[in-house]
């Protein structure tokens, strides 16, 4: 509930089941250690009592991460960099930003035998590397962006299996979001420049 209602702090969640006795077993045994406080148990029973608010916040919930999520792949769609597709909720984008760790991070598929590899990812006539160096210009970009003032994820919080991606969040106030897109626009255009000289296309915030 945390997530869907933007309360962070307030951590509860409740199990589904028709018909599962062991799982219900299972989880009796540890419920104790985490049940929710009285404050936050009385909280959530009157909020998803009241039919009239929750009418109006999932509708306009859904239409402002709507709002943010066009925003958010404009800017990724003018600066040319990719995210997983296909997810109909959510407030977060996965991106690809292994391109911009620098040239050699992405190398011939004839070359993969020399790549001092921890994992690869392998697309048509090319192998990503996942390697010492490659996590070291991640941590290189990643610097960029805090230099910047701008937060996003790295993948590596997440267990990613290739150094470059992140976890870009935008379900933020229009404003906000606003000027986190143009601050990141600012490093991509800078770090593109250091990599070969490149500028970065011009990008619309309107």
């Amino acid at each position: 509930m945390s997530k869907d209602f933007s309360c962070n702090g307030l951590r509860c969640g409740v199990l589904l089941s028709q018909h599962n006795p062991s799982l219900f077993s299972s989880l009796k045994s540890i419920a104790m250690f985490s049940w929710p406080t009285s404050t936050t148990e009385h909280y959530w029973a009157t909020l998803l009592t009241d039919r009239p608010f929750l009418d109006y916040y999932f509708a306009e919930n859904s239409r402002r991460l709507a709002a943010s999520y066009a925003r958010m792949i404009q800017f990724f769609t003018e600066q040319g960099i990719d995210w997983v597709d296909g997810s109909n909720a959510g407030f977060f984008l996965w991106a690809d930003f292994r391109s911009l760790l620098g040239p050699d991070i992405i190398v011939n598929t004839k070359e993969k035998e020399q790549v001092d590899a921890v994992a690869v990812m392998e697309t048509p006539g090319q192998v990503y590397k996942t390697s010492k160096w490659a996590k070291e210009r991640d941590e290189w970009f990643f610097g960029k962006l805090m230099a910047a003032k701008v937060f996003i994820a790295s993948g590596d919080a997440f267990f990613a299996e290739e150094h470059g991606w992140y976890r870009v969040t935008f379900s933020v106030p229009d404003k906000v979001l606003k000027v986190g897109l143009e601050r990141l626009g600012r490093v991509l255009e800078e770090v593109r420049k250091e990599n070969g000289g490149v500028e970065s296309p011009e990008v619309s915030m309107n």
